[in-house]
């Protein structure tokens, strides 16, 4: 089992850790993780907040409606691009709707092949040509 998931921005400025295994591995196809990472969604990884920290760095950030009407906040590098965090930690204050866990892209993860998605949703907004892996449970938005 993982117990440690490192990763960051592309330039390295940014660097986080996570200190216990991930709580949740989905990929969001929502209309803003599309945006957000330009492409069929958001797959997500993240665990407990107590064990996420920043290493480096300060991301840039900003808010925004998600399709379920809760306040997130985006975090992404400034001056790489970057898509990190959804529900970021910055200078100890946790920008989210949900305070027990921080959620990170899982293509800035050191090792990307840790994130095997557990289940899909907002199936319903991905683009007709998305691939899912076999046998993945989806979900349509609410």
């Amino acid at each position: 089992m993982v117990h440690s998931l490192t990763g960051g921005c592309r330039c390295g400025r940014i660097r986080y850790a996570f200190s216990e295994p991930p709580t949740f591995r989905y990929i969001c196809c929502c209309r803003d993780c599309q945006r957000f990472t330009g492409s069929i969604g958001m797959p997500n990884i993240g665990g407990p907040r107590r064990s996420f920290r920043l290493l480096d760095g300060r991301p840039a950030h900003y808010a925004v409606t998600a399709d379920n009407g809760a306040t997130i906040h985006r975090g992404f590098c400034g001056a790489c691009g970057s898509c990190l965090f959804v529900w970021p930690e910055i200078d100890g204050v946790l920008y989210t709707a949900q305070d027990d866990v921080v959620g990170v892209a899982a293509g800035t993860l050191d090792d990307p092949a840790l994130f095997v998605p557990e289940f899909a949703v907002y199936t319903d907004r991905a683009p007709p040509w998305a691939a899912f892996p076999e046998g993945l449970p989806r979900y349509p938005a609410p």
